[in-house]
């Protein structure tokens, strides 16, 4: 009896111990990868998206404002998360009570605010697929950018409702919500279910509208039209499957980890929940990575912009050779004749 025990308070121990090893050496280390790649991601979408093949659509001013805040949470957000996990070092707005709500509130109000220029986007490819009669095409139109801009921020800040209600500063725990199940509640509500159901909402009525376009449209001029509205809906339909896949995981261990239960866990099982939940909070910050990425593997034009924009760096004399390969390209198809064998 004993020995089975001894035998289970070894394996007990042993897999706490194993979760805390990977926790500090590995998984803390996540946060700096996401960073970095945010960073290099968000370079790569400057270079793309203020060329001028992208700067006329709508949707693509979108995505870059939501670029912009993508790394400006990585930075704000993550980057002093890993510097106090991984270094022990303390951004001072983290620990000062005067900036306890400010510093919770900009902790909602980033990525929700993220979310929302991506869901701005698929509006815009929505409206472009409406009828040219139709007010909601008014919409595509580039002077209405600045106004939908100023109401995707104004939107935004229903998620500082909560931090502002519901948190205040204590001396032994720092900045934490006075109702933790209303807190969890409300969090759930607007980041977990109101975002990706709105989104998923305009996804299926873009597809339905494309569907009802396909039917009319005639011309080559306008199937050309077409076939960039729909890489652009396509690039933008990746990110938003993406992002509610990416929300998913997390608001399922989020709800999983502060759901009341009646018997208390284990150190064994609260080991392995404070190992997942905090997993799955730092893959919750993809969604401020992905963007780039994504658009790069679905989209033809955008790869085609940033190789373009890339090749402007480059010394002119291997410009001028990479605007030679490319001219001699397709003339080499055209000339190309197959062998015959002469009798």
């Amino acid at each position: 009896m004993s020995t089975s025990i001894n035998l289970t308070s070894t394996q007990t121990s042993n897999t706490v111990i194993i979760l805390t090893v990977l926790t500090k050496q590995y998984l803390v280390h996540l946060a700096l990868i996401f960073i970095i790649l945010g960073i290099l991601g968000f370079i790569g979408n400057a270079l793309t998206y203020l060329q001028k093949e992208f700067r006329s659509y709508s949707c693509c001013i979108y995505s870059f404002c939501g670029s912009i805040v993508d790394v400006i949470n990585l930075v704000y957000n993550l980057l002093p998360n890993y510097l106090s996990t991984a270094y022990e070092i303390y951004i001072p707005w983290t620990k000062l009570p005067n900036l306890c709500k400010f510093y919770i509130c900009l902790l909602g109000f980033l990525p929700h605010l993220s979310i929302n220029f991506l869901l701005m986007s698929i509006i815009d490819r929505y409206a472009s697929t409406c009828s040219l009669t139709s007010r909601i095409h008014r919409l595509n139109h580039i002077k209405m950018v600045p106004s939908m801009i100023s109401i995707t921020i104004l939107l935004s800040f229903i998620s500082l409702i909560r931090p502002l209600i519901l948190y205040e500063y204590h001396n032994e725990k720092g900045c934490v919500a006075t109702q933790p199940l209303l807190n969890n509640i409300l969090y759930t509500i607007i980041n977990g279910i109101l975002q990706p159901i709105i989104m998923l909402i305009f996804v299926v009525l873009t597809f339905r509208n494309v569907r009802q376009s396909r039917q009319r449209v005639t011309g080559t001029g306008a199937l050309n039209i077409q076939r960039t509205r729909n890489q652009f809906i396509n690039m933008i339909l990746t990110q938003i499957l993406a992002t509610t896949l990416i929300a998913l995981q997390w608001m399922i261990m989020y709800i999983y980890y502060f759901i009341p239960i009646e018997t208390s866990r284990t150190l064994e099982q609260q080991s392995i929940v404070n190992f997942f939940y905090s997993f799955t909070n730092y893959c919750y910050y993809l969604n401020n990575v992905k963007s780039f990425y994504l658009s790069i593997l679905t989209s033809h034009l955008f790869r085609k912009t940033f190789i373009k924009s890339l090749i402007k760096f480059l010394p002119s004399h291997q410009r001028q050779r990479w605007t030679l390969s490319q001219t001699n390209v397709p003339m080499m198809n055209l000339t190309r004749i197959n062998p015959q064998r002469i009798t």
